[in-house]
Formats: C-alpha cells, sequence, structure tokens
C-alpha cells in the first residue's frame, strides 16, 4: 500500500511539474518588447515557430507548432513583415501571422509615359521615389546585371507604366521590377511575328523606340512601322527625326539641314539600317505596331500634317512626298 502510494505521489507531482512547464511556456517571454517580424514566402509553420522563439516572441518553438497544428493555421501563415510585441500570447501571434496582418508598407507612385529616354526616367524615377539620382545611374550602368537580366542595355526596357514602389527598394530592385514589366507586357506571338519579318527582339524595340518618338496616333503607328520596315528592306536610310533629335540630346521644335549632318551613329539620316539602340521606351502599342507593320500602301515616306492633330501624311513615291510636304506647310491637308 505504501509503495502504490509513493508511486501515486509521483505521479502527481510529475502531472504538477508538466502542468506547471505548459503553463510557463504557454505565456509569453515577458516585459513589452516590439520585433518587427518577417516571414518568407515558402516558409514551414516549422520554420516560422522556430524563427518566433529565435526572436524571443515565443519560449518554446515545439509549444508553437503544435499550437498552430491545434488551432488549424500550420498551412495558412502569409508571407510579410509582421509588427508583434513579446507580451503577445503565442496563439495571439500564430493568428496574426494567420491572417496576414502585415505592416503597411511605405509605397511612392511613379508614372513613365511611353517614350522617355532613359535619361528621362531616371530623372523621373529619382525625384518620384525620393531616390538619389546617381544610384539609379550606377545600377542601369551595372554590367553584371545588365546580363542578369538578358539585356544589352537599360535604354527602352524601363516598361512606360504607372508603378507603386516600396520605399524599401533599392535602385537594383526597382530596375528589375520595370525590366520585369517590361517582360511580363511582351507577348510570346510577336516573337513568332518578328521571326518572320527577320528581326530580333532588340531590333523590334530598336524599331519600336522610333515609331513611340515619331507617331502620336495610336491608329498610325502599324503605318509608320511599315515605312521604316520597307526602308529597311530597300536598303534606304530611315531619315528619322527622332534619331536626330535623340543624337542631339533633346527635342528641338524644328530640326536644321545642320542638324541632320551631325555625327552620330543615331543619325539615320546619315548611316543606314537601324541605330546602335533603342532611343526610348516604347509602349505596348508601338511593340504591337512593329510585329504587325502596315505595309499595305506601300509607303516609303510620311510628314506630319502640322494641324496639331498629331497625323501624319504618307507617300510612296519621293514626288508625293515633296507634294505632301507642300500640303503640310501651306495649311492645307484636307
Amino acid at each position: 500500500m505504501k509503495r502504490a502510494f509513493a508511486v501515486l505521489a509521483v505521479l502527481m507531482a510529475l502531472t504538477a511539474a508538466c502542468l506547471a512547464a505548459l503553463r510557463w511556456i504557454s505565456r509569453p517571454p515577458g516585459g513589452s518588447r516590439e520585433v518587427v517580424f518577417g516571414v518568407e514566402p515558402g516558409w514551414s509553420a516549422r520554420r516560422i515557430t522556430s524563427a518566433l522563439e529565435d526572436s524571443g516572441l515565443v519560449r518554446s518553438s515545439l509549444y508553437a507548432l503544435w499550437r498552430a497544428h491545434s488551432l488549424g493555421l500550420s498551412d495558412g501563415f502569409q508571407a510579410g513583415r509582421y509588427l508583434l510585441d513579446s507580451s503577445m500570447s503565442p496563439d495571439s501571434i500564430l493568428r496574426i501571422i494567420a491572417r496576414g496582418d502585415v505592416i503597411p508598407v511605405p509605397t511612392h507612385w511613379v508614372t513613365l509615359p511611353e517614350g522617355l529616354t532613359l535619361e528621362e526616367a531616371l530623372t523621373t524615377l529619382s525625384s518620384s521615389l525620393d531616390m538619389p539620382r546617381a544610384e539609379l545611374s550606377e545600377a542601369v550602368s551595372d554590367r553584371a546585371l545588365l546580363d542578369s537580366l538578358g539585356l544589352p542595355g537599360a535604354e527602352g526596357y524601363l516598361f512606360p507604366e504607372t508603378y507603386e514602389i516600396a520605399d524599401s527598394l533599392t535602385a537594383r530592385e526597382v530596375l528589375e521590377r520595370l525590366v520585369s514589366t517590361f517582360e511580363s507586357r511582351w507577348e510570346p506571338s510577336w516573337d513568332t511575328a518578328l521571326a518572320d519579318l527577320g528581326l530580333s527582339r532588340h531590333e523590334a524595340v530598336i524599331l519600336a523606340s522610333i515609331v513611340e518618338r515619331e507617331a502620336r496616333l495610336d491608329e498610325e503607328r502599324p503605318v509608320v512601322a511599315g515605312v521604316f520596315l520597307r526602308r529597311l528592306r530597300l536598303g534606304m536610310r530611315l531619315e528619322s527625326c527622332a534619331t536626330v533629335q535623340y543624337a542631339l540630346g533633346g527635342v528641338r521644335e524644328r530640326l536644321s539641314f545642320a542638324d541632320t549632318r551631325i555625327e552620330s551613329p543615331w543619325n539615320t539620316y546619315l548611316h543606314e539600317g537601324l541605330p546602335p539602340g533603342p532611343i526610348c521606351s516604347p509602349g505596348t502599342s508601338s511593340l504591337a505596331a512593329v510585329a504587325y507593320p502596315d505595309t499595305s500602301q506601300g509607303y516609303l515616306f510620311f510628314v506630319s500634317r502640322g494641324d496639331g492633330s498629331g497625323a501624319h501624311l504618307f507617300a510612296s513615291t519621293l514626288s508625293g512626298h515633296q507634294a505632301n510636304i507642300r500640303l503640310a506647310r501651306s495649311g492645307v491637308t484636307h
């Protein structure tokens, strides 16, 4: 009988000790200490509870893991940054992470319109994101970064879009975001169409950048693209004013004859073929126009109507083009 009482006493003592230990590990670590706790995408419940213990937010990762399974939360944790406190119970912390009550991330909005040059885009980004321009310039000049993104250069690939950019992003990450948007907007069908035209993707971006700066009306972009493609096939110089503007480093209301004689590889009045690279970031309409150009009318020339509409007069012969120039200068284009 005494032996039975002794065994019972030991069992009761062990039970009391286990209950005391359970109560201890189920309580908050103590004090009140705020901790910014990060959960990365793909983290398991075990990884999260282990990190919670390492951060001093729970006393036992095993207990927290058991509670996660008991509460049915172990498969529902969400990635993000959380503001937690060491005074919170393990259950409260687990529910916060399962609900995805993340810290609001400060952001800036920035709009990059179609047709911005790289330098113009960097100025806009620097101003809108409150980020040193030197950091952005360094990122777009980082050869290793550009190689990792599969780019010959950044010009032409900062996709025109309205972006919400987190304040925490570095200049490199901003560049990666913009290039990633370019890739997501690129239609796979364009690759097939461009192959039929004998153009690489980079050549298409170069030509689309010229179309972007030359054509203001979406309905004219395929026609303008068709003009340039026909001139390329015939061995004619593109003679694009937009490429001269780029060579001069800024937009001029009217180019002089001397401007078209400036020595630059981007001056398509002097040099045959495409310029060495894009002259701006083209939008979807210009990219699509190059993939699916309109060459049905056999046009080789165009000139602005000069009436503020943004429209052009097209011609298939030099004499027709000269007649269009006279019409545009006279103001009688209808």
